[in-house]
């Protein structure tokens, strides 16, 4: 007993000459900020057996700014930070002396436990309560995705969905070619319409790769670090999201590519990646591939529809695992924004944004494509003129009909089909030269297509292009397609 008693006395000794004194009570806000150890102004020796926690109170309408200068000496001294989640971390061993790192804490609590066992190891924590009262906010929609570098000095943004009903689904969208993006983990993340009394759920970089939905209609988003990222963001409505087993956006510019390797062999409704270009209007398909190893044969696809799936566009194009073949590539796709949707299949893939269509417009034997008027993608001018030609060949072009409407009486499409520079084999104007079920047939070295219409005209086409039919040298309209309207 005697000599536990003079163990205590000797390391009350020990921290009373380093001037170490552990609070037993919370750290308030009245206080305003200061240095811990109390009384430190610069790193300070931590005695060994050292094993204190300092407790803050953070209160709604503030947050509170850390800094730790440390130098660990042993792998038994550590510091570890707890959050208002309960979560934790510890500060890394890096071999070197850390000066003046920051962390953030947001309400309403927090903890610090600082752990010697060197006798070496050296210490300081600075803290400073800083208001938000003077913070402003902006905001934004689901479906409306923006730069994180945005984020001004005292700003913050707040995504709201689209009903009183409904709940957001917050997503970071990393450029292409990053893998990771550190500085995610600096904008914080509120289940609420503020950074005053809504709760911090985490970091963005918790929200990477994963669907996690807000608990009412509105997320907020916060730096408080002054640090900027390169990535995006986006909220989508979480209705349009649900039962999908993952959700990833990803962000391209102009001349780029996307390449890699999605799988999803739930019973859910697949893994959805939305593909966002900030300074283009074109994606081009160029490579799909179906693993046979990891796809359910006689299930697996994939999907395309344009926008986000906040905007609930239709799925315009789908592949089969079964069916789809490389004739089919490449495919252009008029829009900024594109939304694939991945079930019970391992697919590769790749795709680009190069401002030149002129593969897209390369004829070849075997080829199968699909046009779709560009509104039904996105928002733009519902117009277009593509011309596939090939001087040096014939090719038997067809067009299938699968949806024509034109609403307007300026709206119009032409279709022409020929060679050389002679009168076209096919000259038609749409809806004068309309029909129901329409397929139009005819050899010839190019075909034109053009639309001009307004935004609620709707035209869906698909087309082929196989060895010239020696018996067909005009374009046809197809027996069934005469049968079914003189049956109609």
């Amino acid at each position: 007993m005697p000599k536990s008693i003079a163990f205590v006395v000797i390391l009350c000794n020990i921290y009373s000459v380093s001037g170490f004194v552990c609070p037993d009570q919370p750290i308030t806000y009245t206080s305003v900020g200061g240095n811990l150890p109390a009384g430190a102004t610069n790193i300070t020796l931590i005695p060994k057996g050292t094993n204190c926690t300092f407790t803050f109170d953070i209160p709604s309408n503030y947050a509170l700014q850390l800094k730790f200068s440390v130098d660990f000496q042993s792998v038994d001294d550590s510091v570890q930070l707890t959050d208002n989640r309960r979560a934790t971390r510890n500060l890394l061993h890096t071999g070197k002396i850390l000066y003046d790192a920051p962390v953030w804490l947001s309400p309403t609590s927090a903890k610090v436990i600082v752990i010697g066992n060197s006798g070496n190891f050296r210490f300081m924590m600075s803290y400073l309560y800083q208001s938000l009262k003077d913070y402003k906010q902006v905001g934004k929609k689901t479906g409306e995705h923006f730069p994180l570098v945005d984020f001004g000095s005292k700003t913050y943004y707040t995504i709201t969905a689209s009903s009183d009903n409904e709940k957001v689904v917050l997503t970071p969208a990393l450029r292409a070619g990053v893998k990771n993006d550190i500085r995610l983990q600096e904008y914080y993340v509120y289940d609420g319409d503020n950074i005053n009394t809504a709760n911090m759920i985490g970091a963005l970089s918790d929200f990477y790769g994963k669907i996690v939905t807000s608990s009412g209609k509105s997320i907020t988003i916060v730096n408080f670090y002054g640090t900027v990222s390169t990535s995006y963001v986006l909220g989508n409505d979480a209705s349009t999201l649900n039962g999908y087993s993952n959700y990833l956006v990803g962000i391209t510019t102009l001349g780029s590519s996307l390449s890699g390797r999605l799988i999803d062999l739930t019973e859910s409704n697949g893994i959805a990646y939305t593909m966002i270009c900030i300074d283009c209007s074109t994606f081009y398909w160029t490579k799909l591939q179906f693993d046979s190893l990891g796809t359910i044969s006689n299930k697996g696809y994939i999907t395309f529809q344009g926008q986000t799936p906040t905007h609930k566009r239709e799925k315009l194009i789908q592949y089969d695992s079964m069916t789809f073949t490389k004739d089919s590539l490449p495919q252009m796709i008029p829009t900024n924004v594109l939304t694939i949707n991945v079930k019970l299949a391992t697919i590769e893939y790749n795709c680009n944004t190069i401002n030149d269509d002129s593969s897209w417009r390369k004829p070849f034997i075997g080829r199968k494509g699909y046009i779709f008027a560009p509104n039904l993608w996105t928002p733009f001018m519902n117009s277009f003129n593509y011309e596939f030609r090939d001087d040096s060949q014939l090719y038997n072009f067809t067009v299938n009909f699968i949806k024509a409407s034109f609403p307007a009486s300026t709206d119009k499409m032409t279709l022409k089909i020929g060679s050389g520079t002679g009168t076209p084999a096919v000259n038609n104007t749409y809806p004068r030269d309309q029909s129901s079920s329409q397929k139009v047939m005819s050899n010839g070295n190019y075909m034109q297509i053009g639309l001009s219409a307004s935004v609620a005209a709707d035209v869906r086409l698909s087309f082929e292009m196989q060895e010239p039919n020696q018996s067909s040298a005009i374009g046809i309209l197809s027996l069934c397609a005469w049968i079914l309207i003189y049956y109609l």
